[in-house]
């Protein structure tokens, strides 16, 4: 008797639980159905039930842009054609000297030698070192630039490879707006030439920088821009900005030689960062770490001095 009383207890608590079981499973169908969308009011010929035609947000009716390949302006300024790094440095095989010193991190111990062998030490994983050549496909290492400690490790023993990479990607971004900015300093002086009126200076600017060239300006404005910021820079009987010639021969920058220079722009008045200049461009060609590039710099020149040299559209400081 008690074991009919035990299996009736039993069935009955299976039973509670399969109702249970089949109430929860129940209320979660209920909430994953899909609701019905409510109908559209039909058009009252007030227009508030008319479907509208979906549209892109992005899009703002914007006209397609000009492919690269037919705008002059994007052909004056290319985009660089940036090769993967290991063609630069020969696969790892011919890194340059402008290539350290470099923090690089170990990923395994290294054994560090002490002056003319006279003794080591060893550094854990993780420590940080300072990379200062390549000898033999093998990274010359140090714990700092004034230690005499020096380990040889495989590059792959540290993260060398991904620093670069790192600075490598840096580059290409900056680069790349460098060329953005570029255009678009470019296209603000084909639209300041299409118009007949020359802004003014008393004009608050709305853009960082607002440009002129000298030679179309009218001798009203061109008086009142020399009243403002001096006499407009000459030229030499080569083409060649007087002014800016006699700055880089005298060494305000480094990275400019007059024989390297390919082409020298016109003179025309700027507003850079809101504050008005001569300015005049040169191009020529830099070599760098990752590569050799059609390079562009402007001279700010004010009162019959240049006062910096600048790369175009990014405004950095040339050395």
């Amino acid at each position: 008797m008690k074991w009919f009383i035990f299996l009736v207890f039993i069935g009955g608590l299976v039973f509670a639980w399969i109702r249970y079981e089949d109430q929860i499973m129940k209320f979660v169908s209920e909430m994953g159905e899909d609701k019905p969308i409510p109908a559209k009011p039909a058009d009252n010929g007030s227009g508030a039930g008319k479907n509208i035609p979906e549209t892109d947000p992005e899009s703002n009716n914007q006209p397609e842009p000009v492919p690269e390949e037919s705008d002059p302006i994007a052909l004056k300024y290319p985009m660089p054609d940036f090769k993967p790094l290991e063609e630069y440095v020969d696969n790892w095989q011919k890194v340059p000297a402008s290539a350290f010193p470099r923090e690089v991190i170990l990923k395994t111990k290294a054994t560090f030698i002490i002056g003319d062998n006279v003794g080591s030490t060893t550094r854990q994983v993780g420590s940080k070192n300072t990379a200062l050549s390549i000898i033999n496909g093998q990274l010359v290492i140090t714990p700092h630039k004034s230690s005499i400690l020096r380990a040889h490790v495989a590059i792959t023993d540290t993260n060398y490879k991904e620093v670069l990479n790192g600075e490598y990607e840096k580059y290409q971004e900056r680069k790349r707006r460098e060329i953005r900015a570029q255009r678009e300093r470019a296209r603000a002086i084909a639209a300041s030439e299409s118009r007949e009126v020359i802004p003014q200076t008393n004009t608050t600017p709305s853009a960082s920088v607002t440009v002129a060239t000298a030679s179309r300006l009218p001798k009203s404005v061109l008086n009142e821009y020399e009243n403002k910021i001096g006499k407009i820079p000459a030229k030499d009987a080569n083409g060649r900005v007087a002014l800016m010639v006699q700055s880089i021969q005298q060494g305000d920058v480094s990275e400019i030689n007059l024989n390297e220079i390919s082409h020298w722009g016109p003179v025309r008045y700027e507003l850079v960062d809101r504050q008005p200049y001569w300015t005049g461009t040169v191009n020529y060609k830099t070599n760098s770490l990752f590569g050799t590039f059609d390079t562009e710099a402007m001279a700010l020149i004010r009162n019959s001095k240049v006062e910096t040299w600048v790369y175009t559209g990014s405004l950095e400081e040339v050395p």
